[in-house]
């Protein structure tokens, strides 16, 4: 509702109220609402700093690693070192060898010529030109050579073995090595046995023992010349 003013002639305003509408006894009373508008406050605007400061950048950790799994075995007991061994002494170098004797070329007795292969000779304890055993062979040479070349004539027989030894210029000489009578019947202990026999081409450093017993070997080392011949067999019978 709006409420005017009167100004009067006495000069009083007195205020009246406008009326509205005539309110009549034949009509219904209306009402007329005149829009009031509000003007709404300004609205207000926050200013944020230009100097705020920065929030610090949260550091990365890393992930943390899990625990390695823990070994469920039982521990084994500390085994105690054992003692260390003393170190051993150097070993003395070995004392230094004689060199063999070279024979300058290889050589071979190729063939034997008594007693033949097969041949039967008695063995029997005692006295008697028949109880020793000759033996012989083609030389390797018909001339005479270094008399540290020689022959070992070895016979053998399964219970026991011999060896005769004579030097190459005394063989042409005799034509023939002789086993002992004793030698002989050790061969058989005693009984009857199949001996067998073949020659060998050495050299001795030192000298052959012509003059004595053939069983008796030369001085020095030994070295053998060549392959050996071939093999012949003797049956020996013990009467």
């Amino acid at each position: 509702m709006t409420l005017t003013s009167v100004v009067a002639c006495g000069g009083e305003t007195t205020p009246t109220r406008t009326r509205v509408a005539q309110v009549e006894s034949t009509q219904t009373p209306w009402i007329i609402y005149y829009p009031v508008t509000t003007t709404p406050p300004p609205a207000t605007i926050t200013l944020v700093p230009t100097n705020a400061v920065s929030a610090p950048v949260a550091t990365e950790v890393p992930p943390t690693k899990p625990p390695a799994p823990q070994n469920t075995r039982p521990t084994q007991p500390a085994v105690s070192p054992q003692p260390t061994a003393p170190p051993e002494p150097p070993t003395a170098e070995p004392p230094t060898a004689t060199s063999a004797p070279s024979c300058g070329q290889a050589y071979q007795v190729t063939n034997l010529t008594f007693p033949e292969n097969g041949a039967k000779r008695e063995a029997k304890a005692g006295s008697g030109a028949g109880k020793t055993i000759q033996f012989k062979w083609d030389p390797i040479a018909s001339y005479e050579m270094d008399p540290k070349i020689g022959y070992r004539i070895n016979i053998s027989t399964p219970r026991n073995s011999q060896s005769l030894y004579i030097s190459h210029n005394a063989y042409l000489k005799e034509q023939v090595a002789i086993l002992s009578q004793q030698a002989t019947y050790g061969l058989t202990q005693g009984d009857d046995a199949t001996a067998s026999w073949f020659v060998e081409v050495i050299m001795a450093s030192g000298e052959f023992n012509d003059a004595g017993d053939d069983t008796q070997p030369p001085l020095g080392t030994i070295t053998v010349c060549g392959p050996q011949s071939p093999t012949f067999t003797i049956e020996l019978s013990v009467q």
